[in-house]
């Protein structure tokens, strides 16, 4: 909607155009005029062909001067290059027009945009039609901004301005507050604006904008926020070799008011001698590196062809003054005077091409702000980012109040921040010592920035950088040890976040996205780095946003190579952009980058440390200073020491330790991290260093970090001293399962010292154990608030003690007292036997026997297709994968631990380096076989396929696993054989329950009939998994009767050798005395195990597993009763009454409550509070018969028989 011209203000600010409904105006265009100009004839080009005049002349004319004039200038036209200004030749007619310019101070001449050869062409002088193009152009050329031009008067009589008037710095503040009260108003206060100035309204626009800086915040502070760029239109700017800004001024001012520069009024309204020019223009620059917006400039290219010096020198110097100086603002110049550099007539000027351009690209940059990503860049982004945790910051912005102060103050930090001329594309480089608090003061002053630059529009970038090198990226099998993370991570981020912010970055990596790769869900490493360093560096980067603040920080496990080159990378990008980088690593003093400003951080902060120390140490005696400064001095400006150290220190003084004690053990805590680490540790005595060792196992070594509910039961199912099993078994103790547990058996088996049974017990002893080394964190993906305390996630309270045990020192401390430990144990041997134990713990909880109910109806390939799992979701439309993708969540959701060990459990597999390189496939598929692929099916049908090419190529796409399935290491391809072998198996088993495609069973859902070809009960699938660990360890054993019972340890069954050729048939087992759970206490019964025991062969190394067969009626021996197979029908008809089940699970209570006694958490069964638990049930008693009793002798009239009524009994004294 366009505005009418006649209903334009002279004074104040207009609309001109604004976009129709529903279009949201992308920016506002604000036009600004010079002193003595006006909003509508300063831009408006008039319709007829006149003679402008030239400027009036600056220098004061003598006589003989003026009598030079009289003659004739030449005609001859001089165009300057882009060195020299250009000389245009002004036509005369006469020797009248000579007198003419004596009389009026001003020279006639023809239109400085019409060519030479117009002159003689008399169709040209025909009247043309007046435009104003703010209005008749502008709309057309950015329809989707809004347009204002604002006005000022400033008063005039005979050709003199008058006196005691606001000067253009008044107006300036006359600015700000209309167009922040018209802004406010329409509720637009955040909408980007782009300034459009000429002349001496640069001045008063660099004025407005200081005094919008100096306000702390409100309406007037927005307008310098929303100040996406400014256009110069022939402004003063500095001063030249041959004149000051105030000649500049002086000279554009009398352009525009149309008076003598030397007038003393005009030069107090323009500020020419005003001091607030000065400090206006410094503000500026200042203004403009801070807040980093666009700035374009247009320069007068056309001076008059005298012959004298005074007058060309003039145009010369608002030309020269029109330039800033800065290759940021691209100036360029326009053909015309410079009271004609804002008149455009109409689309074909090349003044208007020019500027209408400029304006349209920042336009479009302010849209492309406002860009949302189509299904084609989120797929390309998703590619582009891995998922991996983020741990919200638990630690404040600093760590203790009034510190991390003297990095504001210091000049190098002022000089990054305000980007100096020197320092504007530099990086600020903080180096330290770990645990000097490099990390806390990133994050102080990103949060300081947020707080200053978050309102202008500013973009915040944190990541941080891990790794060893970048060679195992390029080189895959050349990391150093297997817990390392990608060192592409960081390039991924960076990209990542600056996606949605570069558009030129969008476009190159969906040309990359488009390329044919092996996986196109996936970006791989190596094509990310390459892109990264090659391509998207090396070229100038501009991105609408104004202000880009990159925080990286760097491990300080990082290797000295790998710093160096991602520094230097880091580097170039600051070349090549407008980023604001900052880094934080570890300290190497020989690593130098020319273009950074470095800052040692552990030597500055000594007076945080010791601030630190002298308010919280809690020692009163006399020589209390002298204490302080010991401690201050010891930790080197280490912050997490002196922290340490005087918890430490507090907690002895509490207890009453005297100065002597105290200043005992400051001389001998060592002075470095790692050394206090280990003298803490030696504080532990055996039984807690095992404990402490199963803890740090799983918080070190996990692929994530784990939570308090699952690490309780993850150190519960884990061995205390794994290195006595690994003594035994080698690597293959990690798939010795053994027998099925339950919920129950965790708390009475191996950990059972472990007797916190709430999330906060087990907190205590965590912290106990861990000597503070460990805390809780909160999921940063969760949005809860107040997380439950089971639910937050174990990490350590800093990076150095997870640098402290994957160096070997840890692990070693804590095992130095294990004599199963051999003395030439090296770092990977711990971390390698660590992750066998882990393994095991995992594969031990998905054979528990609380997850009966899954996997029993997947039993052949007829889910391949399906990739479902708890990390995707179901395609919509189909029901019955969105209700298994529903049930499986549940599941995971309702287990702890579950979760965890689903996902993770090839990562824990392919960890140890035997296992990566030698993956023992055979073995493996023992593993998953036995019972009928009892693991086998339970994992997959958790995971939500049963396909051996999905399951890997899902995990290859995981941070944690995708480098351990490289092709260079050769487990990715003896995997898939062996699921490929599993799906064999499956295929050719018959369905165990249900429909074969019918999803994951929930918890309630009974199993069904086995089938009637191969009968198998409970017994049979017991026997098969004992017969596999017998044969394993040369043992065999038995099942009595028809349930799960172990053996006493007594009990052996040796396993004959062969003496003659190898026996066609299995060896049957033999009559095993053995105890009987549910006969008469003391007795003994002799019961004839139904399971075949395969002896093992002597001539294999590895042992091996036949596979379990029940023998057919025929073959078994004539003392076995041969029990009558039932029909199907029969059979199906009798699992499926409820009454059946209910029998089974109280049998199955009262044999666990036999073996382990009743759970004292358990509610009463139905009549147990009545009951009499002396008497005898089969006395025919009850409370039935003692009421009955009751009445009776209530009816005689006498008292009861003297039997003690049934319930709890009398106590005995």
């Amino acid at each position: 909607m366009k505005a009418r011209e006649d209903s334009i203000k002279s004074v104040g600010l207009s609309l001109l155009y604004e976009p129709d409904e529903p279009t949201d105006p992308v920016a506002d265009i604000v036009f600004i005029h010079g002193i003595g100009g006006h909003p509508i004839r300063s831009w408006k080009c008039p319709g007829h062909l006149q003679i402008p005049t030239t400027p009036n002349s600056t220098i004061h004319l003598s006589t003989t001067l003026r009598r030079k004039l009289k003659k004739n200038p030449p005609t001859s036209e001089l165009r300057r290059s882009n060195s020299e200004p250009l000389l245009a030749s002004n036509a005369f007619s006469s020797s009248n027009k000579s007198k003419s310019i004596l009389r009026k101070n001003s020279l006639k001449s023809s239109s400085s945009r019409q060519k030479l050869n117009e002159f003689n062409d008399p169709l040209d002088q025909r009247v043309r039609p007046e435009v104003y193009w703010p209005l008749d152009l502008l709309p057309s050329s950015c329809p989707a901004a809004r347009v204002y031009t604002w006005g000022y008067h400033t008063l005039v009589v005979d050709r003199k301005p008058l006196r005691l008037q606001n000067d253009i710095f008044a107006h300036a503040g006359e600015l700000l507050r209309e167009l922040s009260a018209a802004r406010t108003a329409l509720a637009t206060s955040a909408r980007p604006i782009i300034f459009v100035a000429h002349s001496t309204g640069g001045i008063l626009l660099k004025e407005a904008l200081r005094l919008s800086e100096m306000e702390r915040d409100g309406p007037l502070k927005e307008i310098l926020l929303s100040t996406s760029a400014v256009v110069f239109l022939g402004c003063p700017h500095r001063a030249t070799e041959h004149s000051t800004l105030a000649d500049a001024i002086k000279s554009m001012a009398a352009v525009t008011f149309r008076v003598d520069s030397h007038d003393a009024v005009l030069q107090h309204l323009s500020g020419a001698n005003s001091v607030d020019a000065e400090l206006g223009r410094q503000a500026f620059v200042r203004i403009w590196n801070d807040y980093n917006f666009k700035v374009k400039t247009f320069q007068e290219s056309i001076i008059p062809s005298y012959r004298f010096l005074e007058l060309r020198a003039e145009a010369t110097i608002r030309r020269l003054a029109s330039f800033i100086g800065d290759p940021r603002e691209n100036a360029e110049t326009i053909s015309a005077l410079h009271g004609d550099l804002c008149k455009f007539g109409s689309l074909d000027d090349p003044g208007y091409h020019a500027v209408a351009s400029s304006l349209a690209r920042l336009v479009s940059n302010e849209e492309a702000r406002r860009h949302v990503l189509n299904t084609k860049e989120t797929e390309c982004l998703a590619a582009l980012v891995r998922p991996h945790f983020t741990l919200s910051e638990t630690h404040p912005a600093t760590s203790y109040p009034g510190t991390c102060l003297w990095l504001y103050d210091l000049q190098e930090f002022q000089a990054w921040h305000h980007r100096s001329d020197s320092n504007k594309n530099k990086i600020l480089w903080i180096k330290g010592e770990s645990g000097c608090g490099k990390t806390i003061l990133l994050r102080s002053l990103r949060r300081r920035l947020e707080r200053q630059w978050g309102a202008a529009g500013s973009s915040f970038i944190w990541t941080t950088a891990e790794g060893y090198d970048t060679n195992s990226i390029f080189f895959p099998g050349t990391s150093r040890q297997q817990h390392e993370v990608n060192p592409a991570n960081v390039y991924r981020s960076l990209l990542a976040q600056l996606f949605l912010q570069d558009p030129n970055l969008r476009r190159a990596l969906l040309s990359l996205y488009n390329q044919p790769r092996s996986d196109p869900l996936v970006l791989d490493d190596a094509l990310i780095v390459s892109f990264f360093a090659d391509d998207y560096i090396d070229q100038r980067i501009q991105t609408p946003t104004r202000r880009t603040f990159i925080f990286v920080d760097i491990a300080d496990d990082a290797s000295p190579a790998y710093v160096e080159e991602l520094v230097c990378r880091l580097s170039q990008l600051a070349r090549n952009s407008d980023f604001s980088i900052c880094v934080a690593s570890a300290y190497y003093p020989d690593l130098e980058e020319a273009n950074a400003i470095n800052i040692v951080m552990h030597l500055r902060n000594s007076d945080d440390v010791l601030r630190y120390i002298n308010l919280n140490l809690v020692a009163e005696w006399e020589e209390r200073n002298r204490t302080v400064i010991r401690i201050g001095e010891k930790a080197a400006g280490v912050f997490l020491w002196a922290e340490i150290v005087v918890n430490i220190l507090n907690a002895a003084i509490t207890e009453g330790a005297s100065e002597d004690l105290i200043e005992y053990t400051l001389e001998e805590v060592p002075g470095d991290l790692h050394g206090l680490y280990e003298w803490m540790l030696a504080t532990l005595n055996e039984k807690e260093k095992a404990e402490s060792l199963t803890l740090f196992q799983w918080v070190i070594l996990s692929a994530e970090p784990m939570r308090l509910n699952d690490l309780f039961i993850a150190i519960r199912l884990t061995e205390p001293n794994p290195f006595v099993s690994y003594d035994q078994f080698g690597p293959f103790m990690a798939l010795h399962v053994g027998m099925p547990l339950s919920m129950r058996d965790i708390r009475q088996l191996r950990n059972s010292e472990i007797t916190s049974d709430t999330p906060y017990q087990f907190h205590r002893w965590l912290r106990a154990r861990s000597i503070g080394l460990l805390e809780l964190k909160t999921d940063s993906r969760q949005t809860v608030v107040n997380e439950p305390l089971g639910l937050q996630r174990v990490q350590p309270i800093h990076s150095s003690v997870r640098t402290f045990f994957l160096s070997g020192r840890g692990f070693a401390c804590l095992a130095e007292d294990f004599p199963s430990v051999p003395p030439n144990f090296t770092t990977e041997d711990y971390i390698d036997v660590s992750h066998y134990s882990l393994l095991r713990a995992c594969l031990t909880y998905l054979n528990m026997r609380d997850f009966e109910h899954l996997g029993h109806n997947v039993t052949d390939g007829s889910r391949r297709n399906s990739t479902l799992s708890p990390l995707t979701s179901p395609r919509p439309g189909s029901r019955q994968q969105q209700n298994a993708f529903d049930q499986r969540n549940l599941i995971m959701s309702s287990y702890p631990f579950l979760q965890y060990a689903v996902d993770n459990l090839l990562f824990h597999m392919l960890s140890p380096r035997f296992f990566r390189y030698f993956l023992p496939q055979h073995e493996l598929l023992l593993a998953f076989s036995v019972n009928r692929a009892r693991l086998w099916r339970r994992w997959t049908s958790l995971l939500g396929t049963a396909d051996g090419r999905v399951i890997v190529a899902k995990h290859s796409r995981s941070s944690a696993t995708a480098g351990l399935l490289s092709p260079v290491f050769g487990a990715r391809f003896r995997l898939e054989r062996v699921f490929r072998k599993l799906e064999h198996v499956m295929r050719h088993q018959k369905p165990v329950a249900g429909k074969e495609n019918g999803g994951i069973l929930s918890p309630i859902t009974p199993i069904g009939p086995a089938s009637p070809k191969t009968p198998r009960t409970l017994a049979a699938a017991a026997a098969e998994e004992k017969t596999f660990w017998a044969e394993r360890s040369g043992e065999a054993a038995v099942v009595v009767g028809g349930g799960e019972f172990r053996l006493p340890p007594i009990v052996k069954l040796p396993v004959p050798k062969r003496t003659g050729p190898p026996a066609k048939s299995p060896v049957k087992a033999s009559m095993i005395p053995v105890r009987s759970p549910v006969g008469d206490k003391g007795k003994v019964a002799s019961v004839r195990s139904p399971v075949q025991v395969a002896p093992r062969s002597p001539k294999t190394q590895s042992p091996r597993m036949r596979s379990p067969r029940i023998q057919s009626p025929k073959a078994q021996s004539p003392k076995v009763q041969i029990p009558k197979p039932q029909s199907p029908k029969r059979n199906g008809a009798v699992l499926r009454i409820p009454a059946f089940h209910h029998g089974v699970r109280r049998i199955h209570r009262t044999i666990e409550d036999f073996r382990y006694g009743r759970n004292p958490h358990e509610p009463l069964r139905p009549g147990e509070a009545t009951e009499d638990p002396e008497k005898v049930r089969g006395d025919g008693g009850g409370f039935l018969r003692y009421f009955v009793e009751e009445l009776r002798n209530q009816a005689r009239g006498g008292s009861g028989s003297g039997t003690n009524p049934p319930g709890p009994p009398a106590s005995r004294g």
